[in-house]
C-alpha cells in the first residue's frame, strides 16, 4: 500500500551512504524539515527502521520517493550535432553509442539532454539551440537492481535519476544564481571511477570519464605501509584513523594526470582558466583528497551558499536544518528538492 502523497521524501543513494531529506511538501515552495546520512546501504535491515523515523505513521507503507543512485555503469558523453538531418534518423544516437561511445545501446538506458540545460533533446525542434548535447545513462541491469533495491526497503521510487545529473543541474543552477563568472571543475569519484566535467557559461563544456577510482589506491597503500593485504589497505583507508594527506600525491597520481591533461587541454583550447573545482559525494573522512586537489591543480574548492541559493529556489531550511559551505555532498539531493536536475529515468526523454 502506497502512502497518501503530503510530505516530500528524497533518498540519494551511493557508495558512500544513503543521504535522505523530508520536506514539507513534495515541490518547491516548500521547507526541508529533515535530513539524515546513513552509513550503510540499502539492503541494511536498520535501513527501513530510519525510514520509518524520518516518516511517522508511514510504517506498514511504501513510501513515495524521488531517488538518485550512482550505478557503476554510469556513463556520460559530450556530443556536437552537426547535422540535424541525421539526428531525425533513429538509427543515429544508437550507432553514436556503440560504434563511437562503445557502449551497447540494447544493455543500456540512455537519455539525450541538451547540455546547456538538461532538457531533452527533440529532434522535431530547430537543431540551433539543440546542437551541444550530453548523452548519460547506465545499464538496464543496474537501474533494474537499484530500484528492487529500494523497493524492498520499503520505499517506492516515484522518480530514479543519476545522482551525477542531479549534481550537474544544481550546480548549473548555483553557478547561475552565484554569478560565477569562470569555469568551473566538477569532479566525482567513487570506488571503480571517476567523472570530470567542466562547466562554463550556462552549458556542461567538458566530459570525461577517468578509469581510476578510489580501489586503484588500495594496493599502494598497501605497498606504502607494509600492509599484508589490500583488505587490510581498504579499512585503513576508509577508517579515519590514518592521515592520507601526504601520501595523497602518491596515491593518486593517475588521477592527477588524468585531471591535469583534460584541465590544461581544455584551458588551451579556450584560453580561459579553471578558477574552482566542486568534489561530489566523498565522505569527511576522505576531505584530504580535496586538499590534495587544491595544492597540486592549484584550484580553489568553492563554497557552497546553500541557504542564499535554496531560498531562491523558495526552498526554506526548517529549525535544525543546516549545510555546511564547505560540504557539496549534498549538491545532488538539494538539486532534487529544488527540482534543478535533469529529466528523471522514467520521465519524458529522449531516449536512444
Amino acid at each position: 500500500m502506497l502512502s497518501k502523497k503530503s510530505k516530500g521524501f528524497f533518498v540519494e543513494v551511493s557508495s558512500f551512504s544513503i543521504l535522505a531529506a523530508t520536506t514539507s511538501q513534495a515541490i518547491a515552495p516548500c521547507t526541508i524539515e529533515s535530513v539524515r546520512e546513513y552509513p550503510g546501504d540499502l539492503d541494511d535491515p536498520t535501513f527501513r527502521s530510519q525510514v520509518e523515523a524520518m516518516t511517522p505513521g508511514k510504517s506498514a507503507r511504501y513510501v513515495p520517493s524521488q531517488c538518485a543512485i550512482y550505478p557503476v555503469s554510469r556513463f556520460f558523453r559530450r556530443h556536437t550535432l552537426e547535422s540535424a538531418a541525421k539526428a531525425k534518423d533513429p538509427r543515429y544516437f544508437p550507432d553514436l553509442m556503440s560504434q563511437q561511445f562503445r557502449v551497447e545501446p540494447s544493455k543500456n538506458t540512455a537519455a539525450v539532454l541538451l547540455a546547456t540545460s538538461g532538457a531533452s533533446f527533440d529532434p522535431e525542434k530547430p537543431m540551433t539551440a539543440q546542437k551541444e548535447l550530453l548523452i548519460a545513462g547506465a545499464s538496464n541491469e543496474e537501474f533494474a537492481r537499484q530500484q528492487e533495491d529500494l523497493v524492498a526497503s520499503r520505499i517506492y521510487p516515484e522518480s530514479l535519476e543519476l545522482g551525477t545529473l542531479a549534481c550537474l543541474g544544481g550546480l548549473m543552477d548555483y553557478l547561475r544564481w552565484s554569478r560565477v563568472g569562470h569555469p568551473v571543475l566538477m569532479l566525482e569519484i567513487t570506488p571503480h571511477n571517476s567523472n570530470l566535467f567542466v562547466l562554463n557559461d550556462g552549458i556542461v563544456d567538458l566530459c570525461r570519464p577517468i578509469p581510476y577510482g578510489l580501489n586503484s589506491m588500495f594496493p599502494i597503500v598497501q605497498k606504502e605501509l607494509g600492509l599484508k593485504d589490500e583488505e587490510s589497505a581498504r579499512k585503513l583507508f576508509y577508517s579515519n584513523t590514518f592521515d592520507f594527506t601526504e601520501m595523497g600525491p602518491i596515491l593518486m597520481r593517475k588521477m592527477l594526470k588524468e585531471l591535469q591533461a583534460s584541465t590544461g587541454f581544455y584551458e588551451v583550447q579556450t584560453g580561459q582558466s579553471i578558477g574552482s573545482f566542486v568534489l561530489t559525494l566523498l565522505p569527511r573522512n576522505l576531505s584530504w583528497i580535496r586538499d590534495v586537489l587544491v595544492r597540486d591543480l592549484g584550484l580553489r574548492a568553492m563554497q557552497l551558499d546553500y541557504q542564499g541559493w535554496l531560498a531562491s529556489r523558495k526552498v526554506e531550511l526548517g529549525s535544525g536544518v543546516t549545510f555546511e559551505e564547505s560540504d557539496p555532498r549534498w549538491l545532488g539531493l538539494l538539486s532534487m528538492i529544488g527540482n534543478l536536475a535533469t529529466p528523471k529515468a522514467n520521465g519524458a526523454q529522449q531516449e536512444v
